[in-house]
Parts: C-alpha cells; sequence; structure tokens
C-alpha cells in the first residue's frame, strides 16, 4: 500500500480545480498518450540546439527522410506494432505522435504554422511560451529559452538516461512539483524538506490526490527521500482537526545522484522487487 500524505476520509471529494484552470503539466497527466513526454522533450531540443533568449524554431521532421537523421519519432519511446485496420507499426508510431502534439494544441501549449496543409500539417509545430495560458487571456507567444538561473533546473540526466520516459506522468509531474518548491525554499530543500499542504496541492498545482501520491514510487527510485520530522499529527476523521492545520504533510528532499543510473535498470529492478 502506498502512503498517503494526509489521513483524509477515502469518500472526502478532493476539490482540484477544473481541468482548464490547472497548471499545463497538470493537464497533460494521462495513463495513456505521448503529450507531456513530447512536451518536455521538445522544451530539451530547444535549449540543447539553440543559443540561451532565441526564439523557439523547430526544423525537425516527425520522420526522418535520411538514415542518418533523427525525427520526433526517434527521440520518443513509443511502441507500436501493425494493428488490427493494417496499419504498419510506422504508421501507428507517427500516429501517436501527431495525436501528441494535437493534444498541445489544444492545450494552447503548441502552434501548427502548416495547419493549413493536409500533408505537412504537423511539421515544423512550435512551443508557446512555457508560462501557460490563464483564463481569459491571449496565448503568449512562442517558446524563448532561457538564460541562466531561470525556469526549473533539470539535471540532463532526467534524458539521457531515460527517466522521463521510464516515470508515469503523474511521476513526472509531482517530481518538477517539488524541483520547484526547492527552487523557492531552498534552505528547506537542503535540511527539513520541501513540503505543500493540501490546498496548495490542489489549488496552486492542480495536482490530484493520487498524482500527489506517486511520491511513493519516486522514493522506491530513489529520486526523493522522505524526512523524518517527528510524529505527525494524525486527523482521523475529524475535519475539525483537519481545518486547524494539524495533518503534518510529509516532506522530501531530492537526491539526484540517482539520475546518473539508467533508468530502465532502476525501475525494473524496484518492480521486480515489488512483484516478489
Amino acid at each position: 500500500m502506498r502512503p498517503t500524505a494526509l489521513t483524509l476520509d477515502d469518500d472526502e471529494p478532493d476539490l482540484v480545480p477544473a481541468v482548464a484552470r490547472r497548471p499545463l503539466i497538470a493537464r497533460l497527466i494521462s495513463a495513456r498518450g505521448l503529450a507531456m513526454r513530447l512536451y518536455l522533450t521538445a522544451l530539451y531540443e530547444s535549449q540543447v540546439r539553440q543559443r540561451p533568449g532565441s526564439v523557439h524554431t523547430n526544423d525537425r521532421p516527425l520522420w526522418p527522410s535520411a538514415p542518418d537523421d533523427i525525427g520526433w519519432v526517434g527521440l520518443l519511446a513509443v511502441t507500436a506494432k501493425v494493428s488490427a485496420k493494417g496499419r504498419s507499426a510506422m504508421d501507428n508510431r507517427l500516429r501517436q505522435v501527431k495525436s501528441a502534439i494535437d493534444r498541445l494544441v489544444r492545450e494552447d501549449a503548441a502552434t501548427l504554422p502548416a495547419a493549413d496543409r493536409a500533408r505537412d500539417k504537423y511539421e515544423r509545430f512550435l512551443l508557446r511560451n512555457d508560462g501557460g495560458v490563464q483564463p481569459g487571456l491571449p496565448a503568449e507567444e512562442h517558446y524563448v529559452t532561457p538564460r541562466r538561473n531561470e525556469g526549473v533546473d533539470i539535471p540532463v540526466e532526467f534524458y539521457t538516461k531515460n527517466w522521463l520516459h521510464c516515470l508515469t506522468d503523474s511521476e513526472i509531474a509531482l517530481w518538477l512539483t517539488l524541483r520547484l518548491l526547492a527552487i523557492e525554499h531552498p534552505a528547506a530543500a537542503r535540511e527539513s524538506g520541501v513540503f505543500m499542504s493540501d490546498g496548495t496541492r490542489r489549488h496552486r498545482f492542480g495536482l490530484t490526490r493520487d498524482a500527489y501520491e506517486s511520491h511513493a514510487a519516486l522514493r522506491l527510485f530513489g529520486l526523493i527521500k522522505g524526512v523524518d520530522n517527528g510524529p505527525r499529527w494524525r486527523a482521523g476523521r475529524s475535519a475539525q482537526l483537519r481545518e486547524q492545520g494539524l495533518v503534518e504533510p510529509l516532506h522530501f528532499v531530492l537526491d539526484d545522484r540517482v539520475l546518473s543510473d539508467s533508468a530502465t535498470d532502476v525501475v525494473s529492478e524496484v518492480l521486480r522487487y515489488r512483484i516478489k
């Protein structure tokens, strides 16, 4: 059983804002689909290819036309096989990537400059500003690669060691959220650990209770560690105690050392152990 962050009634509603009002990463959480992975891969690809402060461009094809080229399909861990409708594995991989682009466009995270072209509609898709879109306000312009000390720092090993493709969307979203909190509270990140209250989880980050509880998997993989802050108050089924703030959230410290290990090896070992 996964440990829970709060001792809430099982039947108590998790009052997370409507999907449209959640931050982009929370909106992209899905049990299936590639939207979050494509988005984060596109951010990384832009940053390693372009200078800081540059407006995002995209000349990479979806599917390479030459053997030495790498298309977007090749940058993502896409599993596909021949379908019952006769589609080839290549066609199915390409279809999944196009579906992910459609999802980013619906979330105002990307645009399609060639949208009027039936054949090349998805080529040269562009990312929007990663600051997100607020309800009732126009979408920001295209993504600009961050300068030094801007944004959330993500170690390159998150990509090169395949962590992006081995974690679930919920695990990725929570891990990024904790990284942001660590930047905002550096002293706590080093000592007592960062945490988020139930209200912060729901209203600032738009994470459901299930998404938050993915901290159990992150701890098993070694990406975060729980901090022992002494006895925690137990609210039980008393709403009054919860309202008084007597439920102590779990505290976490990030441990980036494990990122240097192969995500495939780490996750496979943990899952084999859990199955046994």
